[in-house]
C-alpha cells in the first residue's frame, strides 16, 4: 500500500471547490428538540458582554427569513463573560461539518484511553470516496493513512472521505460517549458524510453544546493536554473559514465551519492572549437562499462585534503563588534546583517532603558554613 501523501501534495484548492456540495448528501431532516430549554441569559453569566448588540443582529436576521444563533464564552480565566451565553435561537440546527469537530475529539479520546493509536494505519480505497469538500475523493486507492492524517483532514479541509473512515474506524458509538460523557445533548452523529438515513440517524447540534464542547477541550476536561494541543492546532491551521478570521486581523482564530444549502456555521476560538474566546454562531435559511450569501454577512458582523468587546475586556489575571508553590520553590533553591517556571504544582505530599528534604538540606549547609567560619577564625589567629 502507499502513504497517504500531505495534504498540500494533494492541494489545498480541491478542498473548497465544492464548499456547499454536502448539500447532495441526503434531504436535511427534521433536527430533534433540545432536552432543555434554554434559560434566558443572566446579567452575570453575561459578565462585561454587551448583549444588546448581539441580539439586535439576531432580531435582524429574522426579519431576512435566516435563523440566527450565537454563543460566546470566556475561556482560561479571561473576563469577558462570567459563563456561557447563548443569543438567539436555542432549537437544534443539522449539523452540516461542524459535527466533525465532536467526531474528532471523540477520536481523540480513544487515542487518551489506549484504544486508538495515532500513528495506526487504516488502508482507504476508492469504495470509501464520498463527495463535497476534502482532497481524498478519487485520489488512486489503496492507501494507506494515519489516524492522526484522517483527524487532520477532517478539520483542517472538513474531508468527508476520511471524517467517515475515521468514523468507522473508531465508531459512531464514541461520538455518543463523548455527548454522555460530557452533557452534549442534543449533539449527535447518527449517520457518516453523504448517506442518508431516517431522523433518528441524523447529524445535529446546538449552540450550547458546541459551547460547551469547545470550553471542554480547551480547559482540559475532554482531553489530555497532548491531544487538546493537536485538535487546535489543526483548527488553527483550518483552510476553510471565510466566516470568522478574515474578519478578526491580528487575532489568532481556531475554528471549524460546517455548510450545506441550507445552513452556515462555525465553532472558533478567539485566541487573543489572556482573552481567550470561545464563539459558535449558527445559521439557516428559511427561505431557499443560499445560506453563503444570506447568513454568512451576519455571521461576520458576529465576528466583528464579538472581536471588539474580546479587545476591549480586561485581560485574564496573572496567576498568583499560591503557598505550595512558594513552598516548592524555596525547597527547589535550598537544593539548588531552578524555580518552577510555570509548571504544574507539586503535589501536597512531594511539598511536604521536599520541606523535610530542604528543612534537612538548609540544616547541613548551615553547619557547613559554621565549620568554614571556625577554620577561618582559627588561621586568623
Amino acid at each position: 500500500m502507499r502513504p497517504l501523501p500531505s495534504v498540500l501534495a494533494l492541494g489545498v484548492a480541491t478542498a473548497v471547490a465544492a464548499p456547499l456540495a454536502a448539500a447532495a448528501s441526503s434531504p436535511t431532516p427534521s433536527a430533534p428538540t433540545s432536552t432543555a430549554a434554554l434559560e434566558p441569559t443572566s446579567p452575570a453569566t453575561a459578565g462585561r458582554l454587551d448583549v444588546a448588540p448581539l441580539q439586535a443582529l439576531v432580531d435582524e436576521a429574522a426579519a431576512d427569513d435566516v435563523r440566527l444563533s450565537i454563543g460566546v464564552q470566556s475561556l482560561d480565566g479571561a473576563t469577558l463573560t462570567g459563563g456561557p451565553v447563548v443569543v438567539g435561537s436555542a432549537e437544534p440546527y443539522s449539523s452540516a461539518s461542524l459535527v466533525k469537530l465532536a467526531l474528532v475529539t471523540a477520536a481523540l479520546r480513544a487515542v487518551d484511553r489506549g484504544d486508538v493509536a495515532l500513528d495506526q494505519v487504516v488502508t482507504v480505497t476508492n469504495s470509501d470516496d464520498v463527495g463535497g469538500t476534502g482532497v481524498l475523493a478519487g485520489y488512486s486507492s489503496p492507501y494507506d493513512a494515519t489516524v492522526a492524517e484522517l483527524c487532520e483532514l477532517a478539520i483542517t479541509v472538513s474531508d468527508n472521505t476520511a471524517s467517515n473512515v475515521l468514523a468507522e474506524t473508531v465508531g459512531l458509538a464514541e461520538v455518543d460517549r463523548l455527548v454522555d460523557d460530557l452533557g452534549l445533548q442534543p449533539t449527535h452523529m447518527g449517520r457518516l458524510f453523504f448517506s442518508s438515513g431516517p431522523e433518528d440517524k441524523s447529524n445535529d447540534l446546538d449552540t450550547a453544546s458546541t459551547l460547551e464542547l469547545l470550553r471542554a477541550v480547551e480547559e482540559g476536561e475532554a482531553l489530555s493536554p497532548a491531544p487538546r494541543d493537536l485538535l487546535v492546532g489543526w483548527m488553527r491551521d483550518q483552510q476553510l473559514d471565510t466566516k470568522v478570521a478574515p474578519h478578526l486581523p491580528g487575532v489568532p482564530v481556531a475554528s471549524k465551519t460546517g455548510d450545506t444549502s441550507e445552513v452556515s456555521h462555525v465553532g472558533a476560538y478567539l485566541l487573543a492572549e489572556g482573552r481567550e474566546t470561545a464563539l459558535v454562531v449558527l445559521s439557516e435559511t428559511e427561505d431557499g437562499r443560499s445560506p453563503t450569501a444570506a447568513a454568512d454577512p451576519y455571521i461576520a458582523e458576529v465576528a466583528e462585534l464579538v472581536g471588539a468587546q474580546v479587545a476591549a475586556a480586561p485581560p485574564a489575571p496573572t496567576p498568583t503563588a499560591t503557598p505550595d508553590d512558594e513552598v516548592a520553590d524555596a525547597v527547589r533553591a535550598a537544593l539548588g534546583e531552578p524555580a518552577d517556571e510555570g509548571g504544574p504544582a507539586l503535589p501536597a505530599l512531594a511539598v511536604v517532603g521536599l520541606g523535610l528534604l530542604g528543612g534537612l538540606a538548609l540544616a547541613v549547609v548551615a553547619l557547613r558554613a559554621r565549620v568554614l567560619l571556625r577554620r577561618r577564625s582559627a588561621s586568623r589567629g
